[in-house]
């Protein structure tokens, strides 16, 4: 149900010394309702949910053909979200806030700002809009009875992403958030606390594609990196590493160097040619993209029917790994770096947040492909 604004803006919420350069565009009554320590399973539910795969057919149609004409119109890259084309809220959290990281999310592609006991927020950011979901846990009356309550706040950017929202209001208003509302009380009231018994071995809660990369096919979760995965790194040490898994069912017969190449130089041309020019920039020394012994740039360091080790030397003591690992259900993507000196140092630190999107998104993409064939 819709309520009015004034049942966010007039309640002391913390999200309010954030966003005072957005505008409130949707205000909803969530259909929930609980004891004042219910909020946390409420968060949780609400960051394992992907909408895009919900109950109601048409609101999965209107979910595909958004991610498809991001796609197309490249609404959704690397360079159009947090971190790239606009500096994310994180920058601003107050000491107490940034002690107090929510979730991540599992289906849409939001990144967590703060989790607190009645009050948790998330950001977004494409070609389109900077938006902001809030959730907040209302007292009713006195009696013990809280409810939640959704916000939405966005920035939109220039003219595109204020035609944008206006085309698609009537569409969230009528058909996407009433049956999501709909899969939401369905879950409440089953006592569903998440969708963890769906996710991989070692997958981090809800951690998908984020900032702007989500999409109905294939889920996408940073994982914690298996002891056997980092066996296979040739790296005399490694400062950093992470892990990400994509849940396909990948081809038996297809080797780990057939993935990796799926994943890589089957990525759209243009996303081909900004991970070349971020690499560059990163200081990696690549050989030529097309190259039979390399892998869009990345010598073939070890190989095997499982998996191949992709490595790139660096000009600013950087060099690193990238592992792909065919598993039963899915396909792990992991990165090695190490840090030489302090110049290697600042830049992966400042690198990590827009490498772990890009990987995300990389796998993700991929996925939607293979469901295409």
């Amino acid at each position: 149900m819709r309520l009015p604004d004034i049942e966010h803006t007039s309640r002391p919420w913390r999200i309010h010394e954030l966003t005072s350069d957005f505008r409130l565009e949707d205000v909803w009554a969530l259909p929930v309702s609980g004891g004042r320590d219910d909020f946390p399973r409420l968060v949780a539910q609400l960051t394992a949910a992907d909408p895009s795969r919900g109950s109601s057919r048409l609101s999965r149609a209107l979910w595909t053909l958004r991610w498809k004409i991001g796609e197309m119109l490249g609404w959704d890259g690397p360079d159009t979200g947090l971190g790239s084309r606009v500096r994310t809220l994180r920058e601003q959290l107050p000491d107490d806030l940034r002690r107090a990281p929510g979730p991540d999310f599992a289906g849409l592609p939001f990144t967590s700002l703060y989790l607190l006991g009645d009050e948790f927020a998330a950001e977004i950011a494409n070609r389109t809009v900077h938006a902001v979901m809030h959730v907040g846990w209302v007292q009713e009356d006195g009696a013990g009875v809280y409810r939640g309550q959704l916000a939405v706040l966005v920035k939109p950017d220039g003219m595109l992403g204020t035609a944008y929202l206006a085309a698609i209001r009537p569409f969230r208003n009528l058909i996407v958030y009433p049956r999501m509302m709909l899969d939401m009380a369905r879950r409440w009231r089953a006592g569903a606390p998440d969708d963890a018994a769906s996710r991989p071995p070692g997958a981090r809660p809800g951690h998908g594609a984020h900032e702007g990369q989500g999409g109905p096919a294939g889920a996408t979760h940073q994982v914690d990196l298996p002891p056997a995965a980092r066996a296979l790194s040739m790296l005399s040490r490694i400062d950093y590493a992470d892990a990400f898994f994509v849940s396909i069912v990948p081809d038996r017969d297809r080797t780990g160097e057939q993935w990796a190449r799926t994943v890589l130089e089957g990525a759209p041309r243009r996303v081909r040619v900004r991970l070349l020019r971020g690499w560059t920039l990163l200081g990696l020394k690549l050989a030529r993209p097309w190259s039979r012994r390399h892998i869009l740039g990345w010598h073939i360091h070890r190989n095997g029917p499982d998996f191949v080790l992709l490595e790139a030397r660096s000009r600013f003591g950087m060099p690193a790994e990238l592992l792909f690992k065919r598993e039963r259900q899915g396909l792990l993507l992991a990165t090695f770096v190490q840090e030489r000196n302090p110049l290697a140092r600042l830049i992966w630190a400042k690198v990590v947040p827009v490498h772990q999107r890009t990987v995300a998104a990389l796998l993700t993409q991929a996925a939607r492909r293979e469901s295409r064939i």
